[in-house]
């Protein structure tokens, strides 16, 4: 944790999460771009669903996605450096998709001091309000409860979010625990992110997907 500053990791404890800016390379992107356009072309319905994306698990050209130190370090923040991958997926909403209500990506509220899991977004391309960026509630991991009623519905807002806006080879770290949504993709721009979920070992054998 020697890369994080003091703010740094107050920022993630306390609001849950993290932007890491350039962690891809111009070269690193064009080659998951390519992958990307590769492992879509062979879905039988690209592009159809507010939810859509390749699986990305077996997929060498995002194994970086898996295992970068600096990234495993701000998940470690999380997760009391107990940090274990889970699954790889994409996601591109298309124009007209993408909204979602607040949620988390666990059944249940986890305790304020233990989160079970992490999460990690790649982002593929430049996220902006106008093309689907990440709505988060700041703190809501640490409410030990899960959004329900209005928040819950796709055009629920919540007083206290916000939007990620990130630059294409950011990362985007925070708690699976922490309220957050998709945005719609209004404008239409494409908008891939690598989905990297982590948890703890005990998690190894359960399986709880994406939401």
């Amino acid at each position: 944790m020697d890369s994080f500053s003091p703010t740094e990791r107050q920022q993630l404890e306390l609001q849950g999460w993290l932007v890491l800016p350039g962690v891809l390379s111009a070269a690193e992107l064009a080659t998951m771009h390519a992958a990307w356009e590769r492992l879509a072309a062979a879905l039988p319905n690209e592009g159809a669903s507010t939810n859509w994306g390749p699986d990305l698990d077996t997929e060498p050209t995002f194994a970086v996605c898996r295992t970068h130190p600096s990234v495993l370090a701000a998940l470690g923040v999380l997760l009391d450096n107990d940090v274990h991958v889970r699954r790889l997926h994409g996601r591109s909403p298309p124009r007209g998709h993408g909204r979602q209500g607040l949620h988390v990506d666990w059944s249940s509220p986890a305790p304020p001091g233990r989160q079970i899991l992490a999460n990690a977004f790649w982002v593929l391309d430049d996220l902006t309000r106008d093309n689907g960026a990440t709505r988060i509630v700041p703190g809501s991991h640490r409410w030990a409860r899960v959004p329900r009623g209005h928040y819950a519905q796709p055009q629920g807002v919540h007083p206290e979010e916000r939007v990620l806006e990130a630059h294409a080879g950011d990362v985007i770290v925070f708690s699976s625990h922490l309220w957050h949504a998709g945005s719609c993709n209004d404008s239409g721009r494409r908008r891939r992110v690598v989905l990297a979920q982590f948890g703890r070992r005990e998690l190894a054998s359960v399986h709880e997907e994406y939401r």
